[in-house]
């Protein structure tokens, strides 16, 4: 193999930004392995993201440099991952830093691994070009690793042994625990998070400031449970009116590196914003907030301005940086203000946002938060509606200034699990808040979707410039699977019908171990890897298992499948003794579990489309109830039992169903209502 760069060929925007590099990078392949056994030379593995500030800083100090890359070139055979494009990798060497170090990891992640096996033998994120103050400046850490390969391999392969055993030792499901009541774990969690809990500013913990998306979305099932709801709230208020919410053109920014949710690490995630469209909703139709509802449609709007891609669906990130620096495009300061407002506007939005104050940027700029409620801006010559109005129109003023600035960069691959979220979030928020065009808009996004990444076998996990690559992991297949699910409700298309049972079948097959009953992140026929990691604990998103226990006992109620059912009982139980020993890194399957112990209610209506659809539009905007229209002429292909009797005969009734067992068909809506409600 001829030694260069080989990254100009790399679907990955993250790994195009290193194609110039003087390194000479590799994919991770089966040539690239095979080039550092060949060598017997220590690869270096380097796992980012293109939205990753730390990681831009350590390219420029010394990816670009060519002292840097000489050694690196001389003695490594240096590999760079995406981190979006392969999870399964990140999640390996993420886990193995912690063994390592004793310490949790991050972006970049650094780690040099045995050429033979995979293993790694020393690992940590961030260095720079030269020592700081507890951390090693990278070219000595190059010479350091380069002599002791070459002096001790006998004793780093001893090393690796244990951290292989230690990765494979995680990696097996926990025995079954017996007895675990999910309702008990909940409520533990809940006093968990209670302790943790900011009564000040919101959130859980100190600095740094995360949404925490799954366990946020969990206590918003919890309806009956008054702690959660004001934990909830009282999150969901102060990220809308802090720092994480961008003010000019919506979105939320990956963290906060403050307590006070004030200043962001400015990236905005796809997935982080598809989450938290989902809960602004859910909060906003609860609690009728219409701060809550602001949120949300001004996220949807910065989906649709910034983040939709050309032909359909959505990109993964836009970057923290511009060309000005880490932020710049989100930074303003009085004179800027002036400069682009009228005088009493200026005065206006400035006090609503605080550059009134001082400075809250690196003491000579500021980042727009809420500092005051729009009645403290009343005066004599200016009522609220006017208030509002008049910011309204300073916000889009200004938003039309930033546009002028250098932008940040955007990711622009398709995420097939992002992209499950983000129609699953817009379908839910859609039918909540009864906006039919994000309704729409999550219909187009999947009809894209589905023969980008499934229009092939085995499907596939990114799409970018007519190009898909890398196989779905469990959380593609979930997540589009949750997104079937919730649209189906909307519309019964044949399509996303066949798809949702297709994708459950390969995840029955590929992800669900047949004597444990365990869900593996990758599919039973992938490359091998060191370990096969499992896919029970939730990131900054739910777990793939948590999202596919979800989507996978709906369809067993949809189809009126028992086997299925039976199949998700025994996934819930294999996760248990996970769920038990940590609760809050495993809040999705909490959530689901206890969504399946809820049961519930689901309503089929067939009938003349014309007459039953007002039925269902009753229902579907009206109540919260699941609830799926299939009229008389629609088609399907080798239906299940459940649904073929439902369709014949013609006429217009509707069956309730509870979990398998279905009551008497009604034949009118307000005989279903009625049923509904007794």
């Amino acid at each position: 193999m001829t030694q260069r760069n080989q990254l100009d060929r790399a679907l990955s925007p993250y790994l195009l930004q290193h194609a110039d590099n003087p390194v000479h990078w590799l994919e991770w392949n089966a040539e690239s392995l095979a080039q550092a056994r060949r060598l017997n030379r220590p690869i270096l593995l380097s796992i980012g993201y293109s939205a990753c500030h730390w990681c831009h800083v350590m390219a420029h100090e010394s990816f670009e440099n060519e002292r840097v890359a000489e050694l690196m070139n001389q003695h490594f055979v240096n590999i760079k991952v995406d981190r979006e494009e392969r999870p399964d990798l990140d999640r390996i060497y993420q886990l193995a830093h912690q063994l390592l170090t004793g310490r949790g990891g991050g972006w970049p992640l650094t780690v040099f691994l045995d050429p033979d096996s995979q293993a790694p033998f020393f690992a940590g994120t961030y260095f720079p070009l030269t020592p700081r103050p507890g951390l090693l400046d990278f070219p000595s850490l190059l010479e350091r690793i380069n002599e002791i390969w070459a002096t001790r391999q006998d004793e780093l392969r001893a090393q690796n042994l244990q951290v292989q055993q230690a990765l494979k030792a995680i990696a097996q499901p926990r025995p079954a625990e017996a007895g675990t009541d999910l309702s008990e774990v909940a409520e533990g969690l809940v006093g968990q998070l209670a302790a943790r809990f900011d009564n000040r500013h919101g959130g859980f913990g100190d600095a740094p400031k995360f949404p925490q998306a799954p366990v946020l979305a969990l206590l918003a099932d919890l309806a009956d449970d008054e702690q959660a709801a004001q934990m909830l709230a009282d999150t969901l208020t102060a990220m809308a009116r802090h720092g994480l919410f961008d003010h000019l053109g919506g979105g939320f920014f990956r963290y906060c590196v403050d307590a006070a949710w004030e200043i962001p690490h400015f990236e905005k995630m796809l997935s982080d914003n598809a989450l938290l469209v989902d809960l602004y909703a859910r909060a906003a139709h609860r609690w009728q907030r219409a701060d809550f509802r602001e949120a949300c449609e001004r996220t949807v709007t910065w989906l649709t301005d910034e983040m939709a891609l050309e032909g359909g669906g959505f990109a993964a990130s836009q970057d923290a940086d511009s060309s000005d620096g880490e932020g710049a495009y989100y930074l303003w300061t009085p004179d800027q203000i002036n400069d682009w407002l009228p005088d009493s506007q200026a005065e206006l939005l400035m006090a609503r946002y605080g550059l009134d104050g001082p400075p809250n940027f690196e003491e000579k700029a500021w980042h727009l938060v809420t500092a005051r409620d729009v009645d403290e801006l009343i005066t004599d010559a200016r009522n609220r509606d006017q208030a509002e109005a008049e910011l309204t129109q300073a916000r889009q003023l200004l938003l039309q200034a930033r546009r002028q600035r250098p932008q940040p960069g955007r990711d622009d691959k398709l995420i097939g699990a992002w992209n499950g979220l983000t129609i699953a979030a817009l379908s839910r928020a859609g039918r909540l808040l009864e906006r039919s065009d994000w309704l729409e808009m999550a219909a187009q996004a999947l009809n894209v979707l589905a023969p980008r990444l499934f229009g092939q076998e085995p499907p596939r996990s990114v799409w970018r410039n007519g190009k898909s690559a890398q196989t779905a992991t469990l959380d593609d297949l979930a997540a589009v699977l949750d997104a079937c699910m919730s649209l189906l409700q909307w519309r019964f298309e044949p399509r996303w019908f066949n798809l949702a049972r297709r994708i459950a079948r390969r995840i029955i097959a590929q992800h669900v171990d047949d004597q444990t009953s365990a869900m593996y992140l990758t599919p039973i026929d992938h490359e091998p890897l060191l370990t096969r990691p499992l896919a029970l604990a939730d990131d900054a998103t739910p777990s793939g298992a948590g999202l596919a226990l979800q989507g996978l006992y709906r369809l067993a109620h949809l189809c009126g499948d028992s086997r299925l059912q039976r199949q998700c009982e025994l996934i819930l139980n294999a996760a248990l003794s996970d769920i038990a020993a940590s609760p809050m890194g495993h809040a999705s399957l909490i959530q689901a579990g206890l969504a399946m112990q809820r049961g519930g209610s689901q309503v089929l209506i067939t009938g003349n489309a014309d007459d039953t659809g007002p039925w269902h539009q009753a229902l579907f905007f009206g109540r919260e109830v699941t609830v799926f229209h299939l009229p008389n002429d629609l088609e399907l292909e080798d239906p299940p039992e459940l649904l073929a009797a439902l369709l014949e005969g013609g006429e217009n009734r509707a069956v309730i169903c509870d979990g398998l067992a279905c009551r008497a068909p009604v034949g009118s809506l307000e005989a279903l209502l009625e049923a509904l409600d007794g």
